[in-house]
This record gives C-alpha cells, sequence and structure tokens, in this order.
C-alpha cells in the first residue's frame, strides 16, 4: 500500500511512476532496440534526477543534504551538458563520438541504475535507525578533546608544509600553459609533501572535535584556502566544488540544524552563486579567453563541467581495446600508491607514455585510447566510477555499486560529534570525496587513505593512553 505524505510523499510517487516508465521502456528495448525508446529514456532520465533532489528537499533539506549534494554533483558531472547540445547521443569531451542506438541504451541504463539504485538504497537504509543514537562520549568511555593539545601542535607544524606546497605548485604551473602543468611533476621537498597529507587528516580529526567558533573560523578558513582556493587557482574545480560541499555539509552538523531556516537558504544560495561565478572564472582563464561575465556563462560552465559523460560513452565504444583486464583498471589505485610504490620500488613520472607503461590507470588508458596527441600534450577525461565498474564487470556490476554507494551515503550522515574520533575522522575523509565520485575512480582515495592511516598511526598511542577510559576491573 502506498502512502503519500505531504509534498514529499507526492513526489516520491512520481518519482516512483518515473522509475517504472524507464524499466518498461527497458523491457521494450530489449525486445527491439530503437531511437525513439532511447530518446524518451533520455528525457526521463533527467526527470528521475530532478525528481530525487526534489523528494529529498523536501523530506528535508539539512537533514539529507549529502545526498542531494551527490545527485547534484551526479546531475552536474555526468548529465550536465547534453541540454544544451543539440545531439543526445553525441559526446564531445576529445572527439566527436556518436553512439550507436545498442550503444546509447547501454549508456542509458547506466545513468537510470546510477541514480534510481543508488536513491532507492539510500532512502531504504536511512528508514533503518539505530537505538543507539543518542549514546554519549561518556558511556562510551571516552574523551576526545584529551587530545586536543596534540592536534593543535601538529596543526601549527603541518599548516606551513602546505601552504608552502600549494602555493608552490600555483606558481610553477601559472608560468606555463594549463594542459603542460600535467606533464611535470613540481618538486617539492618529501618532508613538505608528507607535512601536507598529515595536515588534511589533523584538520578532519580538528574538526570532528567540534571546536570553539573562533577555533572554527581559522581552521575552516584556511582549509578552505589551502583544498579550496588554491585548487581553484590549478584548475580543479571539482576539488574546490568539493571542499565547498563539505564545509556546508559540516556546518550543519556542527550547528545541529534540523530544518534550514530562511537566513540559511539565503546563505547557501549566495555561496553557490559565487562558486558559480568562480568557476566560470577559472574555466575561462584557463582556456585563454576572456572572463567577462555574460548571460550565457551557466551554460558554457555546465557545457565544460558536465562532459564526463563522455567517459563513460567512450568506455562502452572501447571496452574491447583496453590491453588489461577491466578489473586491472578498477584496482590500480590500490595497487599504485605511495605504500605500493615503496614495497615494489617502483618511481613515479608524469603524465605519458611511462605512465602508462608502469600502471593501469583507468582515466590516463581512456584519455590516451580517445585521443592519444591531447593526452600526450597534457589534456586529460578524468573517470568515472560508473565507467570502470562497467568496464570491470560490464552491467551487472553497476547496481551492485550503486546499492553500496546508497548505503555509503546514509551510514555517512548519521555520524555524530559523540562518536569516536578516529571513526568521525575516516567519515569526514570520505565525504570529502563522495561529491566528485561521478566524475572519479571508485578507489581514487586510496594514495589518500595511506596518509590518512600513516597520521592515525602517530596519533593513536596518545589517543588510546589519554581518550579511551580504561575501564574498572
Amino acid at each position: 500500500m502506498i502512502r503519500i505524505n505531504g509534498k514529499s510523499g507526492l513526489s516520491g510517487l512520481f518519482l516512483l511512476l518515473a522509475v517504472l516508465l524507464q524499466s518498461i521502456l527497458i523491457l521494450f528495448n530489449l525486445a527491439e532496440t530503437t531511437d525513439s525508446v532511447n530518446y524518451i529514456m533520455y528525457i526521463n532520465n533527467y526527470i528521475i534526477g530532478f525528481l530525487i533532489i526534489l523528494t529529498l528537499v523536501l523530506k528535508g533539506g539539512s537533514k539529507h543534504f549529502l545526498a542531494i549534494a551527490f545527485f547534484a554533483c551526479y546531475l552536474v558531472f555526468l548529465m550536465g551538458q547534453k541540454p544544451f547540445e543539440p545531439e543526445y547521443d553525441v559526446y564531445l569531451t576529445f572527439v566527436r563520438l556518436k553512439l550507436d542506438t545498442n550503444q546509447y541504451f547501454v549508456f542509458s541504463c547506466i545513468l537510470f541504475l546510477g541514480l534510481a539504485v543508488t536513491y532507492y538504497s539510500y532512502s531504504l537504509s536511512s528508514q533503518r535507525r539505530s537505538g543507539n543514537e543518542q549514546e554519549t562520549l561518556a558511556d562510551k568511555g571516552i574523551n576526545n578533546q584529551a587530545i586536543k593539545p596534540l592536534l593543535t601542535v601538529m596543526l601549527a607544524v603541518t599548516l606551513p608544509c602546505a601552504l608552502y606546497m600549494q602555493a608552490k605548485i600555483v606558481i610553477v604551473r601559472s608560468s606555463m600553459a594549463y594542459t603542460s602543468g600535467y606533464l611535470i611533476n613540481v618538486d617539492v621537498p618529501a618532508v613538505i609533501k608528507v607535512g601536507y597529507y598529515i595536515y588534511s587528516t589533523v584538520v578532519l580529526l580538528y574538526l570532528a572535535l567540534k571546536p570553539t567558533k573562533r577555533q572554527l573560523l581559522f581552521v575552516l578558513g584556511t582549509y578552505i584556502l589551502i583544498e579550496g582556493g588554491f585548487q581553484l587557482f590549478q584548475g580543479r574545480r571539482a576539488l574546490f566544488a568539493s571542499t565547498v560541499l563539505f564545509c556546508i555539509w559540516y556546518l550543519f552538523k556542527y550547528h545541529n540544524i534540523g530544518k534550514i531556516k530562511g537566513k540559511y537558504i539565503v546563505r547557501v544560495g549566495v555561496v553557490i552563486a559565487g562558486l558559480v561565478i568562480l568557476l566560470f572564472i577559472v574555466e575561462q582563464a584557463r582556456d585563454a579567453k576572456s572572463t567577462a561575465l555574460t548571460f550565457r556563462f551557466l551554460r558554457k560552465l555546465l557545457v565544460s563541467t558536465g562532459g564526463s559523460d563522455s567517459v563513460i560513452a567512450n568506455t562502452i565504444y572501447r571496452k574491447d581495446q583496453f590491453p588489461a583486464s577491466g578489473i586491472a583498471y578498477l584496482l590500480d589505485p590500490l595497487i599504485n600508491n605511495p605504500l605500493g610504490n615503496l614495497l615494489f620500488g617502483r618511481t613515479s613520472s608524469a603524465q605519458g607514455l611511462m605512465y602508462l607503461q608502469q600502471h593501469n590507470s583507468f582515466s590516463h588508458w581512456i584519455s590516451y585510447m580517445t585521443e592519444s596527441s591531447l593526452y600526450l600534450s597534457g589534456h586529460g577525461m578524468g573517470s568515472s566510477y560508473l565507467a570502470e565498474v562497467y568496464l570491470a564487470f560490464e552491467m551487472a556490476g553497476i547496481p551492485l555499486v550503486s546499492v553500496l554507494v546508497g548505503w555509503l551515503l546514509d551510514k555517512l550522515n548519521r555520524i555524530k560529534f559523540n562518536d569516536d574520533l578516529l571513526r568521525t575522522g575516516l567519515v569526514f575523509f570520505i565525504v570529502r570525496r563522495i561529491f566528485t565520485l561521478p566524475r572519479d575512480g571508485l578507489f581514487s582515495w586510496a594514495s589518500s587513505l595511506i596518509y590518512l592511516i600513516f597520521t592515525y598511526i602517530i596519533i593513536y598511542p596518545f589517543y588510546y593512553r589519554y581518550c579511551r577510559k580504561t575501564p574498572e576491573i
């Protein structure tokens, strides 16, 4: 029996009908694939995406902000370009690629399953709430604040390393063309690089302590500058956006905002509007174009940012051309990372043929196979978790991974400040990367995880000694 509770229930009903329609269209295409059914599926995917976001907003914008932001990024990165292009089955990143009827049907199914299965997995998981959510730190025998002096010292030591490293990268790469910067490794002392990666973890742990508002202003402000502003100057717009979205989500948690008031809507709106303008300016500047704002800036931004659908399309088109098995590309980040390089004595290299010989990196190989000359000149198509999973497991892997992503979104969103410090830090680490997942690899976080574990190893003896109370016998 279907229950309709208010506007969110009505929106959810329309969403269910759209999903059922898409399922029926898939059955029609399985019997006989046609362009007309493909086009209806193309339109319906947008309807499903917008209905998902609308339903979550009506259920509670602050409560479901993490999922809303993920699906918004999904629409922007994977579906943002097509509404401004005349042909729905043509992809223009690197080369012009037109999928045939059967190939586009596969593409449409991937997007549909990524949207619908993830949403319903998240929705079902969020309905199951554990009974011990009100348990306090005292109940768990944990005093997180005891480690705050150590984290303060570590923050003071690693912050200059982070500032130096990011500033030097910006300065070096600003003297050359945008794409040329990816053909070199900026020479930064190893101790500075390690300090920067430790800083990234220390900030997340410090935020997990729920610092005072004055401390929060400094820590979050410098974090946005280093992980957001400097990334924007390097043309890494997605990382800047993910940093801003993480900070908004964190502030919802910090202030325990259950319902978004009008003033918060205005503030978030201003931030998003400013973000859009900044991203457009960076897009124009990195391509050596005029930065004059016009009424077409939003269109240009979505066209340039929403090109990750080409990664999925080219994977479908070229999946039989990859020299190694699909699983090798999916798991490559788990093998080729700082720890793996240390254990096997490998040296890192910049983008190019040498890198391809050393790694089964999906993003590098799909770029090289699509247009080698562009790849060798420093361009890259990026990646997408959906493309990697499809290459590894074909269509069967998409719903399985989507179930896990939906479940993960709910588990991450449940985190509270009355939890174990190291667990909360890990959740923050994952949340930082969940927003870019549609245009990133499934395991692309592996290298950063090595540094997080390294930082945890340093901190754990102090954490266990001073924060975790020994039970009385």
